[in-house]
């Protein structure tokens, strides 16, 4: 039998498995937006992963401890995930436990692997790294093929689709891996849902867009039939042509198995069967569609988080748009809500994903003003030689996912006194700075750390009173050091804590070099 819709494997072999058996479940999910084989990046591969992620937990009956989400990472750290998945297996088992391990990658390839930023990962190591985890059931989810521009083909060269074998229980182990498309198609991501086709229907089925008979049981006729359907349907139109998910496996025993099950406590959005034509949910919150409901001939439901909801029909010349918010444990009646007719050119939800698209586009560089203070570490130095100084400045931060560079230029002034040899000496003090920066940082969120190296040239002057005769004195070198600093870039703002740790090799009164600290606030602007 050959099949065109993954999905159904996932839940429909867990619930399959006997009564009394224990199974746990286990993924690593993998989205890179870069590859080695295009300048291109995309767009949504990395959010596709999350959303693979948040419906495992919420309707596949994963833990989330057991779920390992790896973002722009490379081959090493998705090899060293797949040695975590499979001690957590083995543990598993050791318990008595039956295992279900999902592999799930969404970004780039090419006709020998998968593409992981600057690295890769070879399908037969992919394979057998699968097939090493051990689980009794062993899934592979590749949403890969080649780049473009406004609906994009995902990868670099169209990759091979793949020919397994699956039982139905537990209790024969299989593994299964299934491409999101044929062997001589493309995969596509699309800027009008924010995602890949494939991916996107294949966790809206889940979420109860697959029910098309209503009975708030998504099966896995149903969920071929609409992820098959839709996914033909929307690409049919693009450059690279339709794209047909593709598996094939052997299912035997029951002739349909139940993949999700709307649930009646939590919220939902019901589209009654009066009502016709295809709604799609757009979540405002998220900035994500939820999915795609084909309203008429029987009740429907979509099950939803709380929060506000964009819900919208579509026409040749305009958008019907309904802007709703649902509760927890609420139920909407799509049919009794008031739509608002609108332009395609003012539609909201594909305005919010524009903006997506313009932030992955728009280069992430920062013009910082800096405001801090340097000093010697130690007091004693800062006493005799050179005390703590007021500096003012301005740089430019790159920032590309958690690698990030800097320049910058500060200087102050101070005049005060110091006491060489225990005497009383008055003094001006000009410090000035210039260095780069090069480090790594935690993931692009609203709060964020980062640190790194940095290598600095120095210029230090000390000019003193003419009636205490004692010349003017200045050093100019170059200064290796460390930095690390904490934000907060809510949206384009950025407000950051920056501290650095440098060692001035100098001679200053008799002093060979010592160690100095700059603590700096800084408030930039991303453009």
């Amino acid at each position: 039998m050959i099949g065109r819709l993954p999905l159904g494997l996932l839940l429909g072999l867990s619930l399959a498995a006997p009564a009394d058996a224990a199974v746990r479940r286990v993924a690593v999910l993998v989205g890179n937006n870069e590859g080695r084989v295009s300048d291109q990046a995309l767009y949504f591969a990395e959010r596709d992963a999350e959303k693979m992620r948040e419906a495992l937990t919420e309707l596949g009956g994963f833990e989330r401890g057991d779920v390992q989400l790896l973002l722009g990472r490379g081959r090493g750290q998705v090899l060293s995930a797949m040695v975590e998945a499979r001690e957590a297996v083995e543990r598993a088992r050791g318990d008595g436990d039956e295992v279900i391990f999902l592999f799930y990658y969404s970004g780039h390839a090419d006709d020998e692997g998968l593409q992981l930023g600057n690295t890769w990962l070879r399908f037969d190591e992919l394979e057998a790294l699968v097939d090493r985890t051990e689980a009794d059931v062993r899934l592979a989810f590749v949403d890969a093929c080649n780049s473009g521009e406004l609906t994009r083909d995902k990868g670099g060269v169209r990759a091979p689709s793949f020919v397994f074998d699956v039982s139905e229980r537990l209790g024969a182990a299989g593994t299964v891996i299934i491409t999101s498309s044929s062997e001589d198609e493309a995969s596509q991501e699309s800027d009008e849902i924010g995602g890949s086709y494939f991916t996107y229907y294949l966790v809206g089925g889940l979420y109860g867009a697959a029910d098309r008979n209503g009975d708030g049981v998504v099966t896995l006729g149903e969920s071929y039939d609409y992820v098959y359907r839709e996914t033909v349907l929307r690409t049919s139109g693009t450059r690279s042509g339709a794209q047909h998910p593709t598996f094939e496996w052997d299912l035997s025993g029951e002739a349909d198995v139940v993949l999700s099950e709307l649930d009646p406590a939590g919220s939902r959005l019901v589209f009654p069967a009066a009502l016709e034509g295809a709604y799609a949910v757009f979540d405002v919150e998220r900035r994500s569609f939820v999915g795609e409901v084909e309203a008429g001939e029987v009740d429907r439901a979509l099950a939803v988080r709380p929060g506000r909801y964009l819900i919208q029909r579509r026409y040749p010349t305009h958008l019907l748009v309904a802007d709703v918010r649902i509760d927890d444990g609420a139920e909407l009646d799509v049919a009794a809500l008031d739509f608002e007719p609108l332009e395609y050119e003012d539609d909201l939800a594909k305005g919010a994903i524009d903006k997506q698209i313009a932030a992955a586009r728009r280069p992430h560089t920062t013009l910082r003003l800096l405001f801090g203070i340097t000093a010697p570490s130690r007091e004693d130095y800062a006493l005799q030689y050179f005390p703590g100084t007021g500096l003012a400045g301005a740089g430019l931060r790159y920032d590309k996912d958690q690698l990030w560079g800097g320049l910058d230029i500060s200087s102050g002034t101070w005049t005060g006194t110091i006491l060489p040899a225990q005497l009383p000496v008055d003094a001006r003090f000009t410090y000035a700075d210039a260095g780069v920066e090069l480090g790594w940082a935690s993931r692009p969120r609203a709060l964020r750390v980062g640190g790194g190296l940095r290598f600095a040239g120095v210029y230090l002057r000390r000019d003193f009173d003419a009636e205490q005769e004692v010349p003017s004195d200045f050093v100019l070198t170059a200064s290796p050091g460390l930095v690390a600093w904490a934000g907060w870039w809510p949206g384009r703002l950025q407000l950051d804590l920056d501290l650095r740790l440098m060692y001035l090799p100098y001679d200053m009164d008799g002093q060979r070099g010592f160690a100095v600290s700059e603590r700096y606030l800084g408030a930039g602007w991303r453009f």
